[in-house]
């Protein structure tokens, strides 16, 4: 009976047509996230900021952070190795590398060509010490280098190589016996160009023709190296940077047939120092007359400067004075000068994820909209107390073809998070074009040893007399802290807004939003186990903070239920905690580890539920033993009659030298018979186990029990007429179990109870990656399915009644392992009103698999991530909305879609 009730139902369910996946997939790049961590190259112009990396990718930074990639080729030792890169018009970048070799890269509506390159010659070795930008008119501009003595010149309209000196020339007119410097050009008339040699002496010529030469010496009579002109009102006004690392101001006269003359106007000596006053000036930009008159202010950076760029404030019709942006090796920090006390600007686009060493991280979409008004509040208030300006950034490049996403739209509503091995957990916008960082919250701060100064370290010039001191800025942090500090797993809930935190200490800390600042005591944390062990007395090296802490309005830690205690929870040591889940509903909190799951009531701080899952495995398979005895008589009728043919017992000799003096005796040295070998005896291979594979080496101890995923779902699970609230466990060995969540009983002081429901046994002990259904959250339908995904085949189930309906061997059929999955909603490519739901997986082999729920063996696949690159496959995440992000090099997050119409804006034009 039951079965012809399931034929009748079928008959009523929507199914979606076989060829569904090309109606509803539009794969899109999309954009990076974050900021690489091996900047080699910086530059800025109109509105655009361009990078090079080590691993010779060139990246244009625009309007709301929108990122255009192109990789200038090579592999391993032949890797394009960049220098310098260098505007010359407002879309043309010159890339200077090791070669010699210059790349020209010109970009247009978000398209990336690479024109004709310019080789010089085979001279790995050689530097681009000598280059300078000549401005020839507004809107076009030429790059002057130096190779081998002779001074080349690119310019914007024609990418043709001219000579301007040649190499006989030089020699000719500059003493041979000093290298060249610098390279530069007097304002007033561009066409004057300088080539300053080290000794100071600068050969002056008008274009090719040589005019003159000089010496530039300073008040200390030290050569002049370097001249880095001045925006004042007097076009010739320069500021020169000795070989002694002082620099002082030039003044510049353009006389009759352009011979020059120059006088030292100003000695800035007074101003040169601080905490360490011997380092080789590299970097020197002149600003725009500032407002408020002159200022000396100091800054000291965790990595090593790239670049250095002086922007005015005319970008921004309300502000007088600009910016300074400063390039290190990954991140790019904006000084904003507005304030007469100068303020380091929002990171906004331009932090590494790499800031601190990423341990993991999550990803939460369409946020409730209050949620999201008071995270964004709370960011702004988290920037305002670290002084941070919340000025925008001077990027308005390719404001006309970027289209970003609507702000009202829940598809601009997502964030993800990293945690890392400094307690930190960084919360960053990801739902528009460019990713920002919304704020951090410092676990840290919760235990005994860290500092709650949030002052950056002083210096000063001498002890007798304090000078301003010079301040830390940039949030890159090069150091990892107590390693029982580093976060383990993180989750962001969408509907409250509450984050919650583990370390590798064992700590369960939960963060929820708070409207006001507040002063909260110290904390006890509050000891829990799956299996009922018991609490260790061992002294623990990370150890609660024994102080109040003053928390700004924003992220701080939850508090108990009718008091004023922090709520902190605390795993057994021996106990590894492998994923988090919470359902807001209840305020259950689910904990799993390599010992089973346990359901926590954060309301009041009770266990609810636990389960070690240990007795309860059995042997999964369906063979019974007659079946085994005959595959093994099968194998050993195989092994005979593959097996070589039998050698007379006298043909198979061996030498034994290293037999035991006690054994060869007076036959030492003499050769010995091998025995005849029993036909009947073979040796079976022993098949190694899954931890042994570094597979889930750090869950070794207890695999059996171990906790693969937890997961928060509604569907109806005891009957059709009521849905339920489930939390679902994923097991390493291949279990499933469903737990219904409902109220308490009347009495209990607890806010929910956990029964479990179901449990499904998958074949093989396959491990569990994830555990996901069709449906919309409180929507349930007929056509609704439970999906599991396993290392080895996707699994499809009717949710009434929980029956197998679909599966696709993925490992026996194509040889691959999935490293991730999940179910995504598709929208459909002309009616963005209709949407299904498809299979998402990317395998080892990095490619993206599209998979029917209907009919799992028909699907999509494209390449994706190269297989090599382990960092990427195994930080893949994926999105209900069809978002896949991986991470680059830890540094970047590149985030891709298979659901550009729900996204809500588009960045198709890529190189």
């Amino acid at each position: 009976m039951s079965s012809i009730l399931r034929y009748i139902r079928s008959k009523f369910q929507h199914e979606p047509e076989e060829h569904a996946i090309e109606q509803f997939a539009i794969y899109d790049e999309g954009n990076r996230g974050g900021f690489p961590s091996d900047i080699a190259a910086f530059d800025y112009h109109s509105g655009c900021i361009v990078i090079g990396t080590q691993s010779g990718d060139v990246t244009f930074y625009g309007f709301h952070g929108a990122s255009w990639t192109i990789n200038l080729g090579g592999a391993g030792d032949l890797k394009t190795k960049i220098e310098h890169v260098y505007f010359i018009s407002s879309n043309i970048a010159l890339v200077l590398c090791q070669g010699p070799l210059i790349i020209p890269v010109h970009i247009k509506d978000g398209v990336i060509t690479k024109k004709d390159e310019f080789r010089f010659g085979d001279n790995p070795k050689h530097k681009w010490n000598t280059s300078h930008v000549q401005k020839l008119s507004d809107d076009a501009s030429a790059l002057i280098f130096s190779v081998n003595n002779t001074i080349h010149r690119i310019k914007s309209k024609t990418l043709k190589l001219e000579v301007l000196v040649t190499s006989e020339d030089y020699e000719k007119f500059l003493p041979s016996d000093y290298n060249l410097s610098s390279i530069t050009s007097l304002p007033e008339k561009p066409a004057v160009m300088m080539l300053i040699l080290e000794n100071g002496t600068v050969g002056v010529f008008n274009e090719s023709q040589f005019i003159m030469r000089i010496s530039l010496k300073n008040f200390e009579d030290e050569a002049i190296q370097k001249l880095h002109w001045s925006s004042e009102k007097k076009k010739n006004i320069a500021y020169g940077v000795s070989c002694n690392n002082l620099y002082t101001k030039w003044e510049f006269a353009l006389g009759k047939d352009s011979h020059i003359s120059a006088s030292e106007v100003n000695v800035y000596s007074a101003y040169q120092f601080g905490p360490y006053p011997c380092h080789q000036i590299r970097h020197f930009n002149v600003c725009s007359d500032l407002s408020h008159g002159d200022t000396v202010d100091k800054f000291e950076l965790t990595s090593e400067i790239v670049g250095i760029a002086a922007i005015d404030g005319s970008y921004e019709s309300s502000k007088k004075n600009g910016v300074i942006l400063i390039c290190t090796k990954c991140e790019i920090i904006g000084i904003d000068l507005e304030p007469e006390a100068l303020a380091m600007m929002q990171p906004k686009h331009f932090l590494s994820i790499n800031n601190s060493t990423p341990t993991t991280h999550a990803k939460a979409i369409e946020i409730e909209e209050n949620v999201w008004n008071r995270l964004e509040t709370a960011s702004k208030l988290f920037w305002e107390s670290n002084q941070m300006s919340t000025r925008d950034w001077p990027l308005y490049f390719q404001k006309k073809i970027v289209s970003d996403a609507n702000h009202q739209r829940a598809a601009y509503r997502q964030v993800y998070l990293s945690g890392h091995s400094n307690g930190n957990i960084c919360i960053w916008s990801s739902g528009g074009v460019g990713m920002s960082l919304l704020l951090i919250i410092k676990t840290s701060l919760e235990f005994e040893g860290i500092s709650m100064d949030n002052e950056a370290d002083t210096y000063y010039s001498s002890d007798d007399k304090p000078e301003k001191p010079v301040r830390k800025v940039g949030i890159y942090d090069p150091f990892d802290d107590e390693e029982e500090m580093c976060i383990t797993r993180v989750h962001f809930d969408p509907k409250s807004g509450i984050v919650i935190g583990t370390n590798r200490g064992g700590y369960v800390l939960m963060y929820e939003l708070w409207d006001s600042a507040r002063v909260l005591s110290n904390w006890e944390a509050i000891p829990i186990s799956c299996n009922n062990s018991p609490p260790d007395s061992r002294r623990r090296s990370l150890r609660p903070r024994k102080s109040d802490l003053e928390y700004i309005a924003g992220y701080q830690i939850r508090l108990k239920n009718e008091s004023e205690l922090p709520l902190v929870f605390s795993m057994h040591p021996s106990h590894r905690v492998t994923d988090i889940a919470y359902l807001h509903k209840y305020h259950c909190l689910a904990v799993g580890s390599n010992f089973g799951a346990v359901m926590l009531d954060v309301n009041h701080g009770y266990i609810v539920y636990a389960n070690s899952f240990n007795d309860d495995q059995q042997e999964t398979s369906n063979v019974n033993p007659n079946q085994f005895q005959r595959f093994k008589s099968l194998k050993k009728s195989l092994r005979k009659t593959f097996r070589r043919k039998k050698k007379t017992p006298d043909s198979t000799m061996i030498l034994d030298f290293d037999a035991d003096k006690s054994v060869r005796g007076k036959h030492e040295g003499s050769p010995r018979r091998v025995e005849e070998i029993d036909e009947d005896g073979y040796m079976e291979r022993p098949i190694e186990a899954r931890e042994d594979l570094g597979v889930l080496d750090c869950y070794a101890e207890n695999s059996k029990g171990t906790v693969t995923c937890l997961r928060t779902m509604r569907f109806p699970i005891v009957d059709d007429k009521n849905v339920d609230d489930i939390i679902a466990v994923g097991l390493h060995e291949g279990g499933v179990y469903f737990f219904a969540i409902n109220e308490h009983d009347v009495g209990l002081r607890m806010t929910f109870k956990a029964e479990q429901i179901k449990k499904i046994v998958i074949p093989h002990k396959q491990p569990v990656i994830n555990i996901d259904i069709t449906n919309e959250e409180g929507y349930f339908s007929a056509s609704t399915r439970i999906v599991i995904i396993t290392e080895e085949q996707l699994r499809v189930y009717n949710c009434q009644p929980m029956v197998k309906r679909e599966s696709y061997k993925i490992t026996a059929l194509e040889g691959l392992k999935i490293k991730n999955g999940m179910v995504a909603r598709i929208l459909n490519k002309k009616n963005s009103n209709n949407f299904e739901s498809f299979v998402v997986l990317v395998a080892n082999d990095g490619t993206l698999r599209i998979h029917s729920v209907q009919k799992t063996s028909l699907f999509e696949t494209r390449k994706f991530i190269d297989p090599i690159d382990v960092m990427a496959l195994n930080s893949s995440c994926l999105s209900r909305d069809g978002d896949v992000a991986f991470l680059i090099k830890s540094s970047e997050l590149q985030r891709t879609t298979v659901n550009l119409n729900f996204r809500g804006w588009s960045n198709a034009h890529k190189s």
